[in-house]
């Protein structure tokens, strides 16, 4: 069912890495009252954090982190106070698990934008043909 949702969103949303369609999905989710059972499940299932200082020293890798989009993140720095660079770059917000089934849902949404764009890189390449590379 919530993958079902995510991937109608990632339709609408033809010029969007879907990724970036990911954050912005959850975000529209945890931000607003819940309107459905998708947005009750994700407004318990998910929350935000600030990133773990392991993840930007470089020990965790960023692409297992779903960071907030842009706009939230300039809600919060207004909302805080952060004005500087390094300020901002202390306190970035990623969705994280509010449980175990959080993070598995979490997991499963990520893995799926992933393999959202390998399929359509695949489609790209598939469509590709020798004669696309003369002049």
């Amino acid at each position: 069912m919530i993958l079902e949702a995510f991937a109608q969103y990632l339709h609408r949303s033809p010029g969007v890495a879907a990724e970036d369609a990911l954050s912005l999905w959850l975000w529209d989710r945890i931000k607003g009252e819940p309107l459905n059972n998708v947005d009750q499940v994700i407004q318990l299932e998910i929350a935000v954090k600030r990133e773990p200082p392991k993840a930007r020293e470089g020990e965790l890798p960023n692409r297992r982190l779903v960071f907030l989009p842009a706009q939230a993140m300039e809600t919060f720095h207004e909302t805080y106070g952060i004005r500087t660079a390094a300020q901002k770059k202390r306190f970035s917000l990623i969705f994280t698990g509010a449980s175990a089934s959080g993070a598995k849902l979490l997991s499963s949404l990520q893995e799926y934008a992933r393999s959202y764009e390998q399929q359509k890189w695949s489609r790209f390449v598939h469509n590709v043909k020798a004669s696309d590379f003369h002049q």
